[in-house]
């Protein structure tokens, strides 16, 4: 485990999981995007094949390549119907941090657009000084580019900085770029793998995570 940064200048955050509670939507529109190819997709399936990186899912369920494009429009097409609801206390959370003086950004698979869009209907438009998203980088999590393209935007160093997700490979591509990491068990079905993947610190929510590293901008132990 990495020692915690002294100082922290900025607190970077998964999206999907960690922010914005998807997983019920995402699970919704799946069930309608398989369905759509005549995949059969249930809970069992959701739990054995959900990664960050949707296309694992696709390869895992045996959709073949050359309908990933289209099924991208359509999975995109039917999570606009969806409502964008906040996991309970992050915009408290958040406030926090950026009281505290920290620099916040986002650093997600999901796709820009839609990231844009739930950012602006949630009124967090103007919080994170970076958003980087699916089309800004050529290699998704858990390649630590998406992270090091954050930081760099930033001008801030991995060992001043702190990364927060829900998923093993939030915690691959953190350790890869240098960066202290924690982990938040989410609404989606990888809590286990999670904890399995050894982030520097695990918390129980997203208020807890903050108030550790609040501690920690302030010199003490999380």
């Amino acid at each position: 485990m990495r020692t915690p940064p002294r100082p922290l200048r900025a607190v970077l955050f998964d999206w999907d999981g960690t922010i914005v509670d998807s997983a019920e939507a995402s699970f919704r529109c799946y069930v309608r995007l398989f369905e759509s190819y005549r995949i059969p997709f249930d809970r069992d399936r959701f739990q054995s094949t959900y990664s960050p990186d949707w296309y694992r899912t696709y390869a895992a369920l045996g959709l073949p390549k050359e309908c990933w494009d289209e099924a991208d429009e359509r999975w995109l097409g039917f999570y606009a119907g969806e409502e964008n609801v906040m996991l309970g206390g992050a915009r408290e959370a958040l406030g926090r941090l950026q009281r505290a003086g920290m620099t916040l950004g986002i650093v997600t698979s999901g796709s820009r657009p839609r990231v844009a869009r739930e950012l602006e209907g949630l009124g967090l438009r103007g919080l994170f000084g970076v958003v980087v998203s699916a089309e800004d980088v050529e290699k998704r999590k858990p390649d630590p580019e998406p992270l090091v393209r954050g930081l760099e935007r930033l001008g801030v160093p991995a060992a001043e900085a702190a990364y927060v997700g829900d998923s093993p490979e939030d915690v691959q591509m953190a350790r890869a770029a240098g960066v202290y990491v924690v982990g938040v068990p989410g609404p989606f079905p990888n809590r286990e793998e999670l904890k399995a993947s050894a982030p520097d610190l695990v918390c129980d929510s997203l208020a807890s995570a903050v108030a550790a590293l609040v501690v920690i901008e302030q010199g003490g132990t999380a």
